[in-house]
């Protein structure tokens, strides 16, 4: 590994949320203190905003195993990401064969969500089965115990999933539950929910993960008015985080949009990439769906820190979010351009924006891993 200088720069430093012009080093694998007379590389990030590299909190990447899984490096790298969470394509039945033939061949580090049900999601022809006598707990626990890149437990709530196997929120509550005697959040897929959207959130601790928070089905986590239930809000208050996960079919506009009027951002902004979304409308990329929430109204800062110190602390990983010496040297620059900029959702609506952030460089571990055609 070389050294390399990035030089006038904006450089975002989430844990403490400011933007400032400055210089950044990296050296074998570290940020370090700039202070490399003939660095290896010299990059000129003028009129560019330098972040750690970003978190996509939620994707699907078991693509040896799955029929709704994309290569992490192939979607996470060329969008400035460096880390990424398999949202429970894998279950306690095939998570080796995943870590095996995906993780630790990835250059893009991969975390993931342990999915309760044994075959996690194999496929998208039918739903993978919740029910809790047919968990294999001794297993799940080993499998914790054994590959720390296991981060959590993911648990899926809706009609599609449930009422094949005349399931109501049993899963929710037992997972939460098998949650707690391992020490370990739990994330819900909520999306068309066979039980209130209200209800959902109450059974959810502290550090649970609430996703697909604009999904737009009959149930979903507005009251007539277009206010958001205050079971929802309660559950913010408690520490419940929310996140927008947006995909292909977890967002409208028109849930989106009153909600936030009521002051309900997303905490985490992750894509949910899988072979539907990836690189394609409504989804695109990573970066394509920070744009739409600056186009919301969220600060620069903020939308940068939903996928960066926010699922780094969820993660007990800070390092992974800050430029400070002597952490990773993860590394995404950005344009911020300006323009006009078409976002949609799931039913084809759209959204006009006036602001894009462009990748144009990754590094991941100090070394350069995508690179903008015109940059440098």
């Amino acid at each position: 590994m070389g050294s390399i200088v990035i030089k006038n720069g904006l450089l975002f430093e989430p844990t403490s949320m400011t933007l400032k012009a400055g210089d950044i080093a990296v050296s074998e694998g570290r940020i370090v203190q700039v202070a490399v007379s003939r660095p290896d590389i010299e990059i000129d990030a003028e009129g560019c905003i330098v972040t750690p590299g970003l978190i996509d909190f939620h994707l699907h990447c078991y693509t040896q195993g799955t029929d709704g899984s994309n290569d992490p490096d192939t979607f996470c790298l060329p969008n400035g990401v460096t880390t990424c969470i398999d949202a429970g394509s894998a279950g306690s039945a095939n998570f080796p064969g995943f870590y095996n033939e995906v993780i630790v061949r990835s250059v893009t580090r991969v975390l993931a969500l342990l999915h309760v049900a044994p075959e996690g999601l194999t496929t998208g022809l039918h739903a993978e089965n919740q029910t809790v006598k047919d968990w294999d707990r001794s297993r799940i626990k080993r499998l914790f115990a054994r590959y720390p890149q296991l981060v959590g437990l993911k648990v899926r709530q809706g009609h599609n999933v449930c009422d094949p196997y005349g399931l109501h929120d049993e899963p929710l509550i037992e997972a939460v539950k098998l949650g707690r005697e391992l020490g370990k959040k739990v994330v819900v897929h909520v999306n068309d929910p066979n039980v209130d959207c209200g209800t959902i959130a109450s059974e959810l601790r502290a550090g649970d993960v609430y996703c697909h928070m604009y999904a737009g089905f009959e149930e979903n986590i507005l009251n007539a008015d277009g206010s958001v239930k205050d079971a929802v809000k309660r559950a913010r208050e408690r520490g419940v985080l929310f996140d927008c996960c947006n995909g292909r079919g977890n967002f409208l506009f028109s849930v989106a949009e009153p909600a936030i009027k009521d002051g309900f951002m997303p905490d985490i902004i992750s894509s949910d990439n899988n072979p539907l979304t990836n690189y394609k409308q409504p989804l695109i990329s990573l970066p394509r769906l920070l744009s739409r929430y600056l186009m919301f109204g969220m600060s620069l800062q903020e939308v940068l820190a939903a996928c960066t110190i926010t699922p780094a602390r969820w993660l007990g990983m800070e390092e992974l979010a800050t430029l400070r010496p002597g952490t990773p040297a993860d590394l995404a620059i950005f344009k911020l351009k300006e323009g006009k900029y078409l976002h949609k959702d799931r039913t084809g609506a759209e959204r006009w924006g006036n602001q894009m952030l462009v990748p144009q460089m990754t590094i991941r571990e100090g070394e350069i891993v995508y690179s903008q055609t015109d940059f440098q």
